[in-house]
């Protein structure tokens, strides 16, 4: 399970703790051809579901006892397998002694041909939200005494997106009075990029009478946004929408945690520069621009020299400072437009896009082994860090991604043969 996470996640961040300290219930599935199996569930699944140690490597089949939820659940799964797009649903899941709702999240973790081999499954618990949802359509004064009780901001919204109330909690989770919503148009009070998303979807809950789930960045009383998942559910009468009841509550630490995860699938943990898998991404369209406008590319890999010498004499936590400084000043002495990345360890790589000739590279070469000059200072230490790079250029020594990696690889190892030298382009015979 570790191993997953290095690879596919945050490449050595332990996300298996933070999966642990979450409210919600995560379960992580592989889709293999014996069916989608259990791999990793988090401390929330065993407290509600009573789930243990044992469900793993079972499938969803083998777990659930109930063939029809099972199957289900198994075609939700494949859906986003084959997609390789988030579904959403809210279902009944049910443990020995109670039964609850559960707002589930599928998201597909793709590999890097993008074959979604891993599921992340992220269960909420909404049974109270839904229970109280159900009674509000059949008894609207009952709605009323539990809404102002309630922490989410609920509104009943006309067909045509008035809204004619709001619950007290709307003054405590986004500073509005309630007062001040009536008789405005749902959509004012909502971020411009969202707008058009959101009335779309609030007519066709009107006119198609279905309930919706959406996240929205909503417009707090002081004037920034936060981010707000909204539940929309129709209320009938006569077979005609004469309302719409939204129940909405903050997610912004969601949203921030989403973002944590998708950041670490693509930087390295420690100096928070992309990974492998983005700098091969940033090369491979860096490549295909220069191809088209006919412009080169320079590719520079870097190593550093006695870095292990560096971890045995000051220890492991000067060691990852190092790393942070060399991170800190290769995105110094770069451009704007270039990538610098860690592939790990103390080598790196930089994508150098938009070259008009070779020396465009030598002399940003030149520039990161001027800054190299200066010792680094870390916890009263005065550490000297020399780095070894190696230069190879699209399409002047190949037009190939593989081996302009390899030929750049080279060009750096060759310079290691020299104690003296600095950085050394591909194909060519003098060392620097």
């Amino acid at each position: 399970m570790q191993q997953f996470f290095d690879s596919y996640l945050s490449e050595g961040l332990k996300m298996i703790r933070l999966f642990d300290y979450v409210d919600d219930l995560v379960f992580l599935m592989k889709v293999e051809p014996r069916g989608i199996s259990y791999q990793y569930i988090n401390q929330a699944v065993k407290d509600i579901l009573l789930f243990d140690e044992s469900k793993i490597n079972k499938t969803l089949q083998e777990i659930i006892s109930n063939k029809e939820e099972a199957d289900l659940l198994h075609a939700q799964y494949m859906q986003v397998a084959t997609s390789r797009e988030p579904v959403k649903f809210i279902h009944e899941l049910v443990n020995p002694t109670r039964k609850f709702i559960g707002d589930t999240t599928l998201y597909p973790v793709l590999n890097e041909d993008r074959t979604c081999l891993y599921i992340l499954a992220i269960v909420k618990d909404i049974t109270e939200k839904y229970q109280l949802e159900q009674k509000l359509r059949e008894n609207e004064e009952r709605y009323r005494l539990i809404a102002e009780n309630s922490l989410d901001v609920i509104k009943l919204i006309s067909p045509e997106g008035i809204i004619d109330y709001v619950s007290p909690s709307s003054e405590e989770i986004v500073g509005f009075q309630p007062s001040d919503y009536l008789g405005h148009h749902f959509s004012e009070f909502l971020a411009d990029e969202d707008k058009n998303r959101i009335v779309q979807s609030f007519e066709e809950v009107a006119l198609l009478a279905k309930p919706i789930t959406v996240e929205v960045k909503h417009r707090h009383q002081q004037g920034h946004f936060i981010w707000m998942e909204i539940i929309a559910t129709p209320v009938l009468k006569d077979g005609q929408v004469t309302q719409v009841v939204t129940s909405a509550r903050d997610i912004s630490e969601r949203m921030e945690y989403r973002e944590k995860l998708a950041k670490m699938a693509f930087h390295d943990y420690l100096s928070g520069l992309p990974n492998r898998r983005l700098f091969e991404d940033r090369l491979n369209m860096a490549l295909r621009h220069a191809s088209r406008h006919g412009e080169r590319v320079g590719l520079i890999l870097l190593d550093g020299r006695n870095f292990k010498r560096i971890n045995d004499t000051y220890g492991h936590e000067v060691g990852d400072e190092v790393i942070v400084k060399i991170a800190r000043r290769l995105e110094q002495s770069v451009r704007e437009v270039d990538t610098v990345a860690r592939l790990g360890g103390d080598e790196f790589a930089i994508v150098l896009p938009e070259l008009i000739k070779e020396s465009d590279a030598i002399r940003i070469a030149e520039r990161i082994v001027q800054v190299f000059e200066e010792p680094c200072v870390i916890n009263g230490y005065t550490i000297e860090f020399k780095v070894d790079l190696g230069i190879a250029v699209y399409p002047d020594h190949t037009q190939d991604q593989k081996e302009l990696i390899r030929f750049a690889d080279e060009a750096m190892y060759t310079i290691k043969a020299d104690t003296k030298s600095s950085y050394f382009m591909y194909g060519t015979t003098t060392l620097v």
